[in-house]
């Protein structure tokens, strides 16, 4: 009998129901609570990282009359369809607006305010992290009691931008077309670019600097091959108009639209002299990309090193390796000393630059 219990009570030990658990045991989560799949734990991890890098992004803005008057209380309704938001703000006493935290993405924005036509700009593309300041809005008065809408396009905004960009001129006389002091000035088109070049390219003043150039040759007796007398200075003046026009052409239509690129120099008005002198010197190797991102100057370089070439074919006597080098250089040089009085002189000599236009907005 006592052998029989002995028994019993050995296999009662040995029982996984009847031992106390081990302290590892106790620490295990009960069987029945439910886990996470490794399906779902690798979408929580994924989902952190995407959040992660998701950096919100900002539009802000100044709405004004025609007159230059600022309107208080305007209405502005912040869009966009995917991911679905809207955000609807009021312009506060200084006609000043932002709205911030928002998805990256494509926008709308509409300004509108009693008596004063509506403003519509669709196609503005958002990365993350980007803020994104609009040009001076100036809301014209309703022509009718209804409600007048003007729709824009970032082409179309550009189109009016560029419009009042032709009209600048230095001391009324000359053109000063290739600078912008609207700092996030809407990008051109490759027929904007192409536009632009031609104006200046046949600007009276652009015509007269060239006969300037051809006359100062002829008195050097640059490029004898050509001879001298008047059939000597037209060849002299239309071989130094090729070398001008063939330089805008390729450096600002063509490697500008296949780099989608900037050729035009943006002022930045505010800011530390040293900040400036830096942002115009160095404004001569970057420039600045149709998705408003600062970039290599493949432009710049690759124009200047293109006419040099083809500037050889009609050059005599000419070193094409010389040509390119000398021309390149040059081209630097030039562009690194009109960047300089652009920044810090043109600005209180030019006229007709538009009222919205005032630089890079200064550091928040």
């Amino acid at each position: 009998m006592l052998a029989l219990l002995l028994i019993a009570g050995a296999a009662c030990a040995q029982s996984p129901e009847m031992r106390a658990p081990t302290p590892a045991e106790s620490s295990l989560t009960l069987p029945d609570a439910p886990q996470p799949t490794t399906e779902q734990q690798a979408t929580r991890a994924t989902s952190s990282v995407a959040t992660s890098r998701e950096q919100p992004v900002r539009i802000k803005g100044v709405v004004s009359d025609m007159q230059g008057g600022l309107v208080p209380g305007a209405h502005i309704v912040i869009a966009c369809s995917e991911p679905a938001v809207t955000q609807e703000v009021t312009a506060d006493a200084a006609g000043f607006f932002s709205v911030s935290n928002l998805p990256a993405g494509t926008y709308s924005v509409t300004i509108s305010s009693f008596g004063l036509e509506t403003y519509i700009l669709h196609d503005l593309h958002l990365k993350p992290g980007e803020t994104y300041s609009l040009p001076e809005v100036s809301l014209p008065i309703a022509r009718t009691s209804a409600d007048v809408t003007v729709t824009l396009t970032t082409e179309q905004l550009a189109e009016e931008e560029l419009h009042d960009e032709l009209k600048q001129r230095v001391l009324g006389v000359l053109p000063n077309f290739y600078t912008s002091y609207q700092w996030d000035a809407a990008p051109l088109s490759a027929r904007q670019k192409l536009k632009l070049t031609a104006r200046a390219t046949t600007d009276p003043v652009f015509l007269g600097t060239t006969a300037i150039t051809a006359g100062i040759e002829q008195a050097q007796n640059t490029y004898p091959e050509y001879g001298g007398g008047p059939a000597g200075y037209w060849k002299r003046y239309g071989a130094a108009y090729g070398d001008a026009v063939i330089g805008r052409f390729m450096g600002s239509v063509v490697f500008a639209s296949v780099f989608h690129q900037d050729p035009r120099y943006f002022v930045m008005t505010n800011g530390s002299w040293e900040r400036r002198s830096w942002h115009a010197i160095s404004s001569t190797v970057i420039q600045r990309g149709d998705n408003y991102h600062w970039q290599f100057g493949y432009s710049h370089l690759l124009g200047a090193a293109a006419t040099g070439m083809i500037a050889s074919t009609y050059h005599p006597g000419s070193d094409i390796g010389k040509l390119v080098l000398d021309g390149t250089i040059l081209d630097l040089g030039n562009k690194a000393a009109n960047n300089l009085i652009r920044e810090f002189v043109l600005r209180h000599l030019a006229k007709n630059i538009p009222s919205y236009a005032k630089g890079k907005p200064p550091e928040e």
